[in-house]
């Protein structure tokens, strides 16, 4: 009995044989594909790995420089809420005593220069009054 059973096994393994060396071939090529993939992807692997070093440099670049203007940003707030409160104190007969000023102060001039700069007022080019050209923002200040 254990000799038919033999037999019938060594036939059965004769007609899978074909299909094992079928599957064999099948999978050393499957093997020679990944290996192949697998180069590619280790090469890929490092651009992108470069890539990434690259991005991670930038980021922290914009971080530092964000960091940076919130730190001017928290500095400048205080300041501006000062102006602004200080703006609010003004009322028309400042502006009228600035007007009939002749010849303002310095700081008279550079404050009406910088609310002329904020306002988006050009100045008056007035060449040859002074000894250099001077961009006259007082001129008209005045005048308004």
């Amino acid at each position: 009995m254990s000799f038919l059973q033999v037999s019938a096994m060594q036939n059965e393994l004769t007609a899978l044989r074909p299909q094992l060396l079928e599957t064999s071939d099948e999978t050393e090529r499957l093997m020679i594909k990944i290996e192949q993939d697998t180069i590619q992807v280790e090469a890929k692997k490092e651009i992108v790995a470069c890539d990434e070093a690259l991005a991670n440099e930038a980021a922290a670049a914009a971080q530092a420089i964000r960091d940076d203007c919130e730190n001017d940003l928290a500095e400048a707030i205080p300041a501006l809420q000062s102006a602004v409160n200080a703006l609010d104190t003004l009322n028309p007969s400042d502006v009228t005593v600035v007007k009939t000023m002749k010849n303002p102060a310095p700081i008279v001039k550079f404050v009406v220069e910088a609310v002329c700069v904020m306002k988006g007022v050009l100045p008056e080019r007035k060449p040859g009054i002074y000894k250099d050209p001077l961009f006259q923002f007082c001129s008209l200040s005045c005048r308004k």
